[in-house]
C-alpha cells in the first residue's frame, strides 16, 4: 500500500513570535482585512470597524498576542487569555499554508482547560482548523478544547 504525502511549501520562512508595539500598524492591516473576510462569511458585514475604531481594541491588546511574520512582514496573529482564544487572523494570500495552525499550536499550551472560542456557524474553514487541533463544537457558535 502506498501513502502519498502532499505539502504546501512556502519559499519564505514563517516566524512566530510575541507581539511588539512596533508591529501595531501591520497588525491593524491584518486585522482589518481578515475581520472583513470573517464578517462576509458570517453574513455580518454591518459589524465591521477598522481596529483603530473597534470597541474591542483595548480588550485585544490586554490579551497575549503572537504574530506570524514572513520576510519581516506581519501576515497573521493570534490573541488569547486564560481559557479563551479571542482572535486568530491571517492575511488572505497566506491562508491555507499552515500559518493558522502554527499560531494555534503556539497558543494552545498556554490555554487553561476547558478552553473555548467563538466562531460564526458558517465559517466552515475555521471550524476545520480548530477541529484539527482538538476543539469540538459545544454549540453552533462555540467550540471547546478539553
Amino acid at each position: 500500500m502506498f501513502q502519498i504525502e502532499i505539502r504546501l511549501v512556502m519559499s519564505e520562512e514563517v516566524i512566530i513570535r510575541k507581539y511588539k508595539n512596533t508591529d501595531y500598524v501591520q497588525l491593524c492591516e491584518v486585522h482589518d482585512e481578515a475581520r472583513m473576510q470573517e464578517l462576509i462569511v458570517g453574513n455580518a458585514v454591518e459589524l465591521y470597524a477598522p481596529l483603530e475604531e473597534a470597541i474591542y481594541k483595548e480588550e485585544l491588546f490586554s490579551e497575549t498576542i503572537y504574530i506570524a511574520e514572513v520576510n519581516s512582514h506581519v501576515v497573521g496573529f493570534i490573541a488569547f487569555r486564560k481559557n479563551e482564544l479571542g482572535y486568530i487572523y491571517v492575511l488572505k494570500e497566506y491562508q491555507g499554508k499552515g500559518i493558522g495552525g502554527k499560531l494555534l499550536d503556539t497558543a494552545i499550551p498556554y490555554l487553561k482547560r476547558p478552553a473555548f472560542l467563538e466562531v460564526f456557524p458558517t465559517n466552515i474553514r475555521a471550524k476545520g482548523l480548530y477541529s484539527s487541533r482538538g476543539f469540538v463544537e459545544e454549540t453552533k457558535e462555540k467550540m471547546i478544547l478539553k
